[in-house]
């Protein structure tokens, strides 16, 4: 009988040592989504807008990112001043029920923010087309093209930032097809693994 008890009580041990282990591994990776807002409305030609609302596609592109993020256990939003971005963000936030927060520092400021008050957390931040390729660079990140054009609406690069530095970054696409850069073949979603990086970051 004392066998039987010490033998429960050691796999309880080893199940308590394992799920902490777990807890551990993952508590050490914090996960950045980067996305640039959805498609906005075209100012009329006599009309320019310079902060303009999304467009129905865009409306509806805000809807699909809710539905690919929804169980990714994100735990804050950031988006910038802008309508366009705030209005991407909408649907997943009210989903999840956080209050997104705005950024207006430098990136360089922004990203030490983020890594300090979300280390070991995942969080999305809405970009712009300037914007996204730069923030992917200050989180360590490699850079899979110059610039976001200005038709690039359907790409999401979600990085994974391990204790050690290391940086893993993946890009998909989500929502209708809208973009018109193509990425190299190492970051094609139907071709790429995980592209893992090394680089500190320290460039903050």
């Amino acid at each position: 009988m004392k066998n039987v008890t010490h033998t429960a009580n050691f796999f309880k041990v080893l199940l308590f040592v394992l799920l902490l282990s777990n807890f551990s591994a993952s508590a050490q990776k914090t996960v950045i989504w980067v996305v640039r807002h959805a498609e906005k409305q075209a100012p009329a030609p006599d009309m320019p807008v310079s902060n303009p609302d999304l467009s129905e596609d865009g409306r509806e592109r805000a809807k699909e990112l809710a539905k690919v993020l929804k169980r990714e256990n994100i735990k804050a939003i950031y988006v910038t001043s802008t309508k366009r971005s705030a209005q991407t963000a909408r649907p997943l936030a009210a989903q999840l029920k956080i209050l997104p927060r705005i950024y207006t520092d430098s990136i360089k400021a922004f990203v030490k923010t983020l890594l300090t008050n979300f280390n070991g957390s995942k969080v999305l931040v809405l970009a712009h087309s300037n914007t996204v390729m730069p923030i992917l660079a200050a989180l360590g990140a490699e850079q899979p093209l110059d610039t976001l054009s200005e038709e690039d609406f359907d790409m999401i690069f979600k990085m994974t930032i391990k204790e050690s530095g290391k940086v893993g970054l993946e890009i998909s696409y989500y929502g209708a097809v809208h973009h018109t850069s193509e990425l190299p073949d190492k970051y094609r979603p139907d071709k790429q693994g995980v592209q893992q990086y090394s680089r500190p970051l320290t460039n903050y």
